[in-house]
């Protein structure tokens, strides 16, 4: 009977899911430091299959149907346990001994959270409907996971600043404002701030940082221009508890302040999201010369009367030519902005 025929086939899916969430267990390609690892490749798949689930849903059906995945109970939990997969993985991932814990740990978890956060919401409220509980728990991560890294990222470059205002700081708690310079005299707090927070020191600083977050995010992952806002954001919050410390304390105007300190970073990351867009035409560009070249070198050969160059296979998008298999998905890592 079809009810028979349903629950063979509902077997057999469920039993195929079970084989892929094995797979995103073994953590492919994920570096065993955790440095650079991008978006995991079994993130990178799960937009794909999703789509592949909505073309067969859709099926023979008009254009303007839209499928209710949360409705059926089989498909809605074992994708969410195929989500629920994934995010054991990159735990996995993020706290096993080998992983970097300084920051590459922090990366791998904001940008794989961030990634799949956003390839969700990009394919519409049905999907965000059915996995309504895994994007409030990969926000949650993505946020807790910025904050670290983006802490550590500030207290590594403005080292000696961070150093000498927490320790400010907690003298105040104990003594009060007007003791401080006893404990911290005035003519080091003023030193230390010309030779590590002029103009031309802090110009430095962010763009270092700012070249180090470009080393660090993966362009897959289309975290950096929302990294480095958070950062600005961040960089202002500190250097306006500092500017307030340095006012109560020794009647000191920082300079630049933190409206300034702002300016530069939004400067400098206006610079690098320049050079990066740059380096991507370039990129388009050889690669156009280079189709260019084999066009023509092509267009003589044929010509001659020699053998034209074949083109390349192309495989047409559809359920014929779908994957049979998690792990067959198109294994190039998609920016989240082209999902």
């Amino acid at each position: 009977t079809i009810l028979d025929l349903r629950k063979k086939v509902d077997r057999q899916w469920v039993s195929w899911v079970e084989d892929q969430n094995k797979w995103i267990k073994t953590n492919h390609n994920v570096p065993l430091n955790g440095k650079r690892a991008g978006i995991i490749t079994s993130f990178a798949r799960f937009p794909s299959y999703l789509d592949h689930i909505m073309v067969c849903c859709k099926a023979a059906r008009p254009e303007t149907y839209v499928p209710k995945l949360s409705a059926i109970k089989v498909t809605s939990y074992y994708l969410q346990k195929m989500a629920g997969a994934l995010f054991a993985s990159l735990q996995e991932c993020a706290e096993r001994d080998s992983t970097d814990q300084q920051y590459a740990a922090n990366v791998m978890r904001m940008e794989n959270s961030y990634f799949f956060t956003q390839s969700i919401k990009q394919r519409g409220p049905e999907l965000i409907t059915l996995f309504a509980k895994q994007i409030s728990a990969a926000s949650a991560i993505c946020k807790t996971s910025t904050d670290s890294y983006l802490g550590w990222m500030i207290k590594r470059e403005f080292k000696a600043l961070h150093s000498l205002f927490s320790n400010i700081s907690r003298i105040r708690r104990d003594v009060g404002d007007a003791d401080v310079p006893i404990h911290v005299p005035r003519s080091t707090f003023v030193k230390t701030l010309q030779k590590e927070s002029n103009r031309d020191v802090m110009k430095e600083k962010i763009q270092t940082i700012y070249g180090r977050m470009e080393k660090h995010l993966s362009e897959a992952g289309g975290l950096l221009p929302v990294a480095w806002k958070a950062l600005v954001k961040v960089l202002y919050e500190w250097f306006g508890r500092w500017e307030k410390l340095s006012t109560q304390c020794y009647k000191h105007v920082l300079d630049p302040s933190a409206v300034d300190v702002v300016r530069i970073a939004k400067a400098a990351g206006g610079v690098g999201m320049v050079r990066q867009n740059n380096n991507q035409k370039k990129l388009h560009d050889n690669e156009f010369l280079s189709n260019t070249q084999d066009a023509e070198s092509n267009s003589r050969k044929v010509a001659k009367g020699g053998n034209q160059t074949k083109p390349a296979k192309t495989f047409k998008r559809g359920p014929a030519n779908m994957p049979h298999t998690y792990q067959e998905m198109n294994t190039r890592n998609v920016d989240a902005n082209e999902i």
